[in-house]
Formats: structure tokens, C-alpha cells, sequence
């Protein structure tokens, strides 16, 4: 979405306990400053909420003000928030990568490393984690989704098989397909 010369972008964060109406006051008290959300992403984990805005705000509304007038609107609504506002950084030529999306899916016995080992094997890649999943299937059992963006650059079939070879050495199972056939396969139709 373009912004006017008048806007300016800023990201927020804010997590703590997920209670009803967190959404509407936090939305609602950006907008009274003349902030407009462009994207978020929000979510609850174990009764704990987390959220990630995109916004364009006003030029010359400093970030100490906005993030001043979502504390306030958490302190009146009784709601238990933490919140950080930042300016947006766009990305450089130099940190993006053209790539392809794909899907890994890890899982089997709970482990303390899983996530450090698989991301390291990303990181050592350069292959940016998008979003990460971690969830309980059943006693003792887990299963990690990580949803990446592979370079152009790196070999598909060597990373598979280096995954796959971690993962075995780790007791786990791995699978890697690209997100266009991971949704294709896990579409559930509504009628």
C-alpha cells in the first residue's frame, strides 16, 4: 500500500495475556491517533497473546506517543499488554533473496534442540524462517512447521537430504514440500 508524503510507517508489537477485547481497544486507540493498520498478524498461545502490526501513521507523530497512547488504552481496559513501537525498515537489495517458499515439517519425540538444530541448518543456508510452529501431537510427541523461503541458489535435493539426515540422526522424521503443493494437499473445502 503507497503511503502519502504525510505518513510514515511504523511496526508494533504487543504481547501478554489473551483476553477478550484486546483487538478492538489496541485497533481502536491506533486509529483516535491517526494510525491506519496495513497488516497484522496475531495470535494466542496458551492464553498468552501476541501481535505484529504493519502502520502508517501521521508524519511528525513520534513513536513514544503512539506507543504512550496504546499503553494508556491497556491501562483503562485493564488488560495486561506490553507494546513496542518502532520505525519500519525496509529491506535492502542486500538482505532480500529471491526465492521459493516451501514447507519443513519435523516431528516425532519432544527434544530440547529441535528448533536449534533445524534453524541452524537454515541460517547456515542463508533461508529465511517466515513463520514457526511448534505444537504438541500427543504425550511426549511434537511437531515443528517451518514455513521458509529457500534462495534460488540452493540446491533443493542436497537440503532435503541434509534435513533428512538430521532429523534421523535425531530420532525425528522430516518432510519438505513447496508451499504451493503443501496447501494443495491440506486444502479442506467448505461447501
Amino acid at each position: 500500500m503507497p503511503l502519502n508524503k504525510s505518513q510514515h510507517r511504523i511496526v508494533i508489537a504487543i504481547i501478554g495475556r489473551d483476553m477478550p477485547g484486546v483487538v478492538s481497544a489496541l485497533s481502536a486507540a491506533l486509529g483516535e491517533c491517526g494510525c491506519t493498520l496495513e497488516e497484522v498478524s496475531q495470535t494466542a498461545l496458551h492464553g498468552q497473546f501476541a501481535m505484529i502490526c504493519l502502520a502508517a501513521k501521521p508524519e511528525g507523530l513520534p513513536n513514544e506517543k503512539v506507543e504512550a497512547l496504546l499503553r494508556e488504552e491497556i491501562s483503562a481496559k485493564e488488560l495486561h499488554q506490553s507494546v513496542l513501537v518502532r520505525d519500519y525498515e525496509e529491506q535492502t537489495s542486500a538482505t532480500k533473496v529471491e526465492g521459493e517458499p516451501y514447507v519443513v515439517s519435523v516431528w516425532g519425540p519432544e527434544r530440547a534442540n529441535i528448533v536449534a538444530a533445524f534453524s541452524k541448518i537454515f541460517a547456515v543456508e542463508r533461508i529465511n524462517i517466515e513463520s514457526l510452529r511448534a505444537l504438541p501431537v500427543e504425550a511426549g510427541l511434537t511437531l515443528l512447521v517451518f514455513e521458509v523461503t529457500i534462495p534460488l541458489a540452493v540446491d533443493r535435493r542436497a537440503l532435503h537430504a541434509v534435513l533428512r539426515d538430521r532429523a534421523r540422526s535425531m530420532g525425528l522424521r522430516t518432510n519438505m514440500q513447496h508451499r504451493d503443493i503443501f496447501e494443495a494437499i491440506h486444502r479442506v473445502a467448505v461447501e
